[in-house]
């Protein structure tokens, strides 16, 4: 990033406080307002600084006490996009060209068109709730575009570790964040900055941060590097077991074993072993947590049998959706997250059978470009793949539980995982292209 470059764009996010700081009569709208044309006109210079400061927030941060349903990183992905839009329409900016491009808009109009058809219908609401269709669709052109803007900012090496470092800092704070917080109420689960009892969604967002920590120890060989991912994932994969979230737990399994099994085979059956001596060191309330995914016992709190909600879920929705409305589905939001418990259930429900497969196709595709770009990168880019296959294998299992790619957190971090993947790609393609010219040039001579 260019000294110069830097300088101008906190310039007018500094201005741009202060100038809302400074005029007192517009309140705190005019206050938003003026920061948000600052953000946006040092986004509209640079992309990377405005996107410097989403990712802690994206990781960190929780709901504003507003009465729409925004998080504080969408105030500052906003005028981010408004920026890139601008620059898109300017020609100073070209849409990235990715393997997902396809099946990330092919998901964007079938959502829509489920939107329009529930509305129509009757069984999805068009409004500004939280569980609203037009909230669920927002949040994911939301999460789309924040995949391109992060490709589309990204275009050297420097600015990948730059942007991994954060990431991986970020994570690291949100682990400690759950360390504080189990110090400060030890019999209750970790929910994270979100708050609301979202142990859930805390616990699948740590599989991927911790996807991401134990991928780049493996692939990474400065020592010193190991050792602060190695200090980096231990409040990490403590705040997990905190959790007390089963899917997590299942979640992190399929994603470690997914990323031994790629990178060294030979330890699945060490890894195998680690994994059954676990429960002799964990707490007992982590253990039992764990143990009841086996046994099924009833949760202590609630009375009711861990799969129970997810069975009888789908004995009455899948019919109830095959019936009514099966191409299409009925809606996004037609029934809240939590009524359906499984991502595949929730898609067909959702967007019919026509959304489950197109939603396949996207995770068929994560996993074939992850798995590619493994083994064309090198270093921390190919940690970075690493982890992205490690956390799609991990949260497609976790779905049969759950919905991990709805949690709007989650997803978040996943996203902005495969972007810095996808992003790695093209920095290497654009390297390569000078070096195959020069020994073009060479072989002519």
């Amino acid at each position: 990033m260019k000294r110069e470059t830097a300088i101008l764009a906190v310039a007018a996010a500094v201005l741009a406080l202060a100038a809302g700081l400074t005029v007192g009569r517009l309140g705190v709208v005019g206050l938003v307002a003026l920061v948000g044309l600052g953000l946006a006109a040092a986004a509209f210079i640079d992309l990377r600084v405005t996107l410097l400061a989403i990712v802690p927030a994206m990781v960190l941060l929780p709901e504003l006490p507003l009465a729409l349903p925004v998080r504080t990183e969408d105030l500052l992905l906003a005028p981010l996009a408004a920026a890139w839009l601008a620059r898109l329409a300017l020609g100073l900016e070209s849409l990235p060209r990715t393997p997902l491009n396809r099946p990330l808009f092919a998901i964007i109009v079938v959502e829509l068109a489920a939107v329009l058809w529930g509305a129509y219908r009757g069984t999805a609401g068009i409004s500004t709730e939280l569980y609203s269709a037009t909230f669920f669709f927002l949040k994911t052109v939301e999460v789309t575009l924040m995949y391109f803007i992060v490709i589309s900012a990204i275009r050297s090496e420097r600015d990948l570790r730059l942007f991994t470092y954060v990431f991986c800092a970020a994570g690291a704070a949100l682990g400690v964040w759950g360390i504080l917080e189990r110090s400060a109420g030890p019999g209750e689960a970790i929910t994270g900055p979100a708050g609301h009892g979202g142990y859930s969604l805390l616990g699948l967002t740590f599989v991927v941060l911790l996807a991401v920590l134990a991928s780049l120890f493996m692939t990474v060989r400065s020592r010193l590097t190991r050792m602060l991912l190695a200090l980096a994932a231990a409040p990490v994969a403590y705040s997990l077991l905190f959790t007390f979230s089963r899917q997590s737990y299942v979640g992190a399994a399929a994603a470690i074993t997914a990323m031994v099994w790629v990178r060294r085979r030979r330890l699945i059956v060490p890894a195998l072993l680690l994994a059954l001596a676990l429960p002799l060191v964990v707490p007992a309330v982590v253990q039992e947590r764990a143990e009841s995914i086996v046994t099924n016992a009833p949760d202590p709190l609630t009375g009711t049998q861990p799969y129970a909600t997810r069975v009888n879920a789908l004995r009455e929705r899948l019919p109830e959706v095959l019936y009514r409305s099966p191409l299409i589905g009925l809606g996004l939001a037609a029934l809240p997250p939590g009524f359906l418990d499984n991502q595949y259930l929730l898609t067909v429900y959702y967007t019919g059978i026509i959304g489950l497969a197109v939603f396949l196709w996207l995770l068929w595709s994560a996993l074939r470009v992850s798995y590619s770009a493994y083994g064309a990168l090198a270093g921390g880019s190919r940690g970075l793949a690493l982890a992205w296959l490690a956390a799609t294998v991990g949260l497609a299992v976790a779905g049969m539980a759950g919905s991990p790619f709805v949690a709007v957190r989650v997803r978040q971090v996943y996203w902005f995982l495969a972007a810095l993947v996808v992003a790695a790609l093209l920095v290497a393609e654009r390297r390569r292209a000078p070096e195959v010219g020069r020994e073009v040039e060479e072989g002519s001579a």
